[in-house]
């Protein structure tokens, strides 16, 4: 006769990564496509042990047919910047070298959430820049928590819609139910 004792590894694993609003380090990342869909992933230094745990970025593109979610994203991290230039109508125009590379050592914020009754941690798609300043633009502490404030408001627009995200933001009320894909504004 023998004794085993099993460790209970996820809830050791959402201890490590509570739910909210982290500032990390990005350590690597890689270009990766799904059925024809292109997506970047990203882990990240504070996390080197969980290589399982990543952001994932679905490009998506605008009425323009620019992509611009992983664009945000270089642009958030203050990454791969490599000149700023004006359109005709004033809006500016980045150059950005999008090799994963550039994002390799650049901090962001991201978001972690719990799914109801799921013991791991999933990362938001959205995320918020960090306190930075470069040739086009820069952000403050306030411009830092309105772009955290966007990110929740997707969370609780579009994540949280089926009531399968545990309570980090919001209440019940606040969960907008999307019947079909056109609904969602990108």
């Amino acid at each position: 006769m023998r004794t085993l004792t099993v460790k209970n590894a996820g809830e050791k694993f959402v201890d490590k990564f509570p739910p909210g609003w982290h500032t990390l380090t990005i350590s690597k990342a890689s270009y990766g496509e799904f059925n024809g869909s292109k997506f970047i992933d990203c882990w990240f230094k504070e996390y080197a042990d969980y290589d399982k745990l990543a952001l994932r970025i679905w490009a998506k593109e605008g009425e323009s047919g620019e992509e611009f979610a992983i664009g945000r994203l270089f642009r958030f991290a203050n990454a791969g910047i490599k000149s700023v230039s004006k359109s005709d109508d004033g809006d500016a125009i980045l150059t950005i070298d999008d090799k994963p590379e550039e994002l390799s050592g650049k901090k962001i914020n991201v978001f972690f959430y719990k799914k109801s009754g799921k013991k791991y941690t999933e990362v938001l798609t959205s995320v918020a820049p960090t306190v930075f300043e470069n040739e086009l633009e820069s952000f403050s502490d306030s411009d830092v928590e309105y772009w955290k404030g966007k990110a929740e408001e997707y969370y609780n627009n579009y994540v949280k819609k089926d009531n399968s995200s545990s309570d980090s933001f919001g209440t019940d009320d606040d969960i907008t139910v999307v019947d079909k894909v056109e609904d969602i504004p990108w």
